[in-house]
């Protein structure tokens, strides 16, 4: 049976004395972690949660954060990992929406917690604590045995909701089960280099599906896992050298500094193999540029509705190719379909990406209309513009909810926006499809500009007809600032709406 408690079980008999998690100087061997997993999974039953009952978590990359995952799989239950980036209403909402029975929280969050006031299905909020000093997850779970729950756990059981950062509108929440995780572990493994007893750095948010996938592929592959609760360029080459990092996540804004520090450590990093980079697509300069120092970029292309990683791009594709996200991973099929017609189109051609795998997710927490509409014959479409070339390589350009068509034309609009970045000026930009009578759309560009900048419509709309053709902008709005969610993703759905609605 391929669930997350029979992974551990089996990781932890293989390779006892192995450590699973190091994390602010606490050090715990398989053996350990599986104790600890088994203290809290009945430390869950003594408090009534059951089979599908919700377990959420606001925590900071801890060793708490992997237990309560894993604790909650044990039995039955599902983890609700929390972004706590988000604001006491966005949280409030979450938990409400999820029905949580139970919430564990960082100390450093209490203010936010208090905030939220009364939620009816809440019933027990746990704080935890931890200093040099003191720590109270660990004189919790002290007073639970480590014995099995031994639990009747099903491979199609739900596993994990995690709530996307809704650019259009209300959060929904994710649902993956046991076997769609543990196949996103398979393919994993089997696409990485990733092996025995490497020591994987996170220092990017546990909570995200990178996090809660690589909890699994270090329990599959046999992996010690390094957490770090936040990013220092400096402090980040100190770890590596001290705890011997094979690998570790990041994204491209990260890799900026790491760069910079890196050209200067005067570190042995020997150890450090690759960095996985997702969130967005990564720069071909910092790729080559981490290259040059002997360090392999693993470009990720990914979506929670497919228990995370989708595409990889490595070195030993090509540097030729670092423009693109890659190929599919081990087992996992991809091809593009026109957005009007339905139909599959020849590589070069752009469309909308969809996947097929085992990883495809069970559906949206309460939310089968929306669910309905991303899933079709085992297929998920993922709302994303892109193109196959020749060699299977994937290209993205855009979301296809932003396309705009303008007189049966499409326009993408991170392309157009690309363009307008190139413009000192510009600070910020985002391009939307206004309603227009005749034409269906017209292309506008809400335009940020730099502090003390000064540039007219008319040379922002110059520039981008010297590059793109004449339909791809019609019109300039220059604004303060663009709205953005609390992952700092701009939200042109509002954008849409404003400009509709003049």
């Amino acid at each position: 049976m391929n669930t997350l408690g029979e992974l551990l079980r089996s990781r932890t008999y293989l390779t006892p004395n192995l450590e699973a998690v190091v994390s602010a100087g606490k050090r715990i061997t398989y053996k350990e972690y599986a104790s600890l997993v088994n203290r809290l999974a009945n430390f869950l039953l003594q408090r009534n949660v059951g089979k599908g009952d919700r377990i959420a978590f606001l925590l900071s990359n801890d060793y708490p954060f992997p237990l309560i995952f894993l604790a909650a799989a044990k039995i039955g239950a599902i983890a609700v990992p929390i972004n706590w980036r988000l604001k006491p209403a966005e949280i409030g909402w979450i938990l409400q929406d999820s029905g949580a029975k139970l919430l564990f929280f960082d100390h450093a969050f209490q203010q936010a917690i208090a905030e939220i006031g009364n939620l009816p299905e809440l019933e027990e909020a746990i704080r935890i604590y931890r200093d040099e000093n003191h720590d109270s997850f660990a004189d919790l779970l002290s007073y639970y045995p480590d014995t099995e729950p031994n639990l009747p756990v099903e491979e199609y059981d739900p596993a994990i909701i995690i709530y996307t950062s809704g650019t259009t509108g209300k959060p929904k929440g994710v649902v993956c089960s046991h076997k769609n995780i543990y196949a996103a572990g398979l393919a994993n493994i089997n696409t990485l280099d990733l092996r025995l007893a490497d020591r994987f750095l996170f220092v990017t948010p546990l909570f995200h599906i990178s996090g809660m996938m690589f909890i699994i592929n270090a329990i599959i592959r046999g992996m010690t896992l390094i957490l770090a609760p936040q990013f220092n360029p400096v402090q980040l080459w100190d770890l590596v050298e001290a705890e011997k990092i094979t690998g570790m996540m990041s994204v491209p804004s990260m890799l900026t500094y790491m760069l910079e520090t890196a050209k200067s450590c005067n570190r042995d990093t020997t150890s450090l193999r690759s960095i996985v980079c997702g969130g967005s697509l990564v720069p071909p300069h910092l790729i080559k540029g981490m290259y040059e120092l002997g360090y392999s970029i693993n470009q990720v292309y990914g979506a929670t509705e497919f228990t995370g990683a989708i595409t990889y791009w490595m070195p030993n594709m090509g540097l030729d190719k670092c423009h693109s996200v890659g190929k599919g991973l081990y087992l996992t099929e991809i091809k593009i379909l026109d957005p009007v017609t339905g139909e599959e189109l020849p590589p070069g051609e752009y469309g909308e990406v969809v996947v097929r795998g085992e990883q495809v997710f069970l559906g949206y927490w309460k939310n089968n209309e929306e669910s309905q509409k991303v899933i079709h014959g085992g297929w998920y479409y993922t709302k994303d513009v892109g193109k196959l070339d020749e060699d299977g390589f994937l290209y993205i350009i855009d979301r296809l909810r932003d396309m705009i068509i303008c007189s049966g034309e499409k326009v993408f609009p991170a392309e157009v926006e690309s363009i307008l970045m190139q413009l000192e000026e510009i600070s910020d930009v985002a391009v939307v499809g206004v309603k227009h009578p005749v034409w269906g759309e017209l292309p506008r560009a809400y335009v940020v500009l730099k502090e003390g900048a000064l540039i007219t419509a008319d040379k922002i709309l110059a520039h981008a007809r010297k590059h793109l053709a004449d339909y791809k902008l019609y019109d300039v709005e220059f604004i303060d600032e663009l709205p953005k969610n609390s992952m700092g993703k701009t939200l042109k759905y509002l954008l849409r709406k404003y400009a509709n609605q003049e």
